[in-house]
């Protein structure tokens, strides 16, 4: 129970000082605000990991943070799973919806990399606040799966703190905290997570509006908003039962 009560604690801590400091994105640019966003949340997450570890009298390396040379490839691999599990789901929704979907003329590959850049450090901040000191303080004392399931609901609620509605915190943030822990577990680290948690921001913003430099446009003009609601339950259902068996398939065969 202490531990979990440490780690609610300090995404408590992470999140107020992260708002605390978000002020400092004033004095940059505007078209700098999703930079100096994951840099200060990476820079917030950081300090807030090196205080809660001080007083545990324990170490980065004790919680998988220190990169070695797999951290790369965890890294890339990681983004390979992070598309093959967003790109079904994002053509399912959008087909389901009735949109139209064409390819962005106006775009490249190169410059949807480039604009899309800053999801780096916006997964590697909230991989850091969530799945790092959290995660691995919980799965010591408590197990795999209470680990799992408590810093997801962390994640929830931080999304319901910034400003989301309760479905959709559940809805999406959930059931992703439960994928991006499970790869945390198995990656022995966040370098993997993060690589998840990256491309699946990347997938999606793969398709997007006419004037913007996602790669594909949405043409939404028609669609079934209440039918398309449903299947976003349905969606998100899915996924949550398809991440739970992922989860006792990985805690069984670890065990053999």
């Amino acid at each position: 129970m202490k531990a979990i009560v440490k780690s609610v604690l300090f995404c408590i801590v992470f999140t107020a000082l992260f708002m605390a400091a978000s002020f400092l994105k004033g004095f940059l640019p505007l078209e700098y605000e999703r930079w100096s966003h994951g840099i200060i949340g990476t820079l917030v997450a950081f300090i807030t990991t090196f205080i809660f570890l001080r007083i545990d009298k324990r170490s980065f390396a004790q919680i998988n943070l220190v990169p070695n040379h797999k951290t790369i490839l965890k890294f890339l691999l990681g983004i390979l799973i992070g598309i093959a599990l967003m790109t079904p789901l994002a053509v399912l929704s959008i087909h389901y919806s009735g949109a139209e979907v064409e390819w962005n003329a106006n775009s490249n590959l190169l410059s949807f990399l480039l604009s899309t850049a800053p999801l780096i450090p916006l997964a590697y901040m909230e991989e850091l606040g969530f799945r790092a000191y959290p995660l691995e303080t919980i799965k010591e004392k408590n197990g795999i799966r209470i680990a799992l399931f408590i810093t997801s609901l962390l994640f929830a609620f931080y999304h319901i703190a910034n400003g989301w509605s309760v479905s959709s915190s559940f809805m999406g943030p959930f059931e992703w905290g439960l994928i991006f822990g499970l790869g945390t577990v198995a990656g022995n680290g966040i370098a993997l997570s993060t690589g998840i948690h990256y491309a699946a921001n990347l997938t999606t913003s793969a398709f997007g509006a006419a004037g913007t430099t996602s790669l594909l446009i949405v043409n939404s003009h028609g669609t079934h908003a209440p039918a398309n609601n449903h299947f976003q339950i349905i969606i998100s259902g899915g996924l949550f039962v398809f991440t739970v068996i992922l989860i006792e398939f990985y805690i069984k065969f670890t065990k053999k």
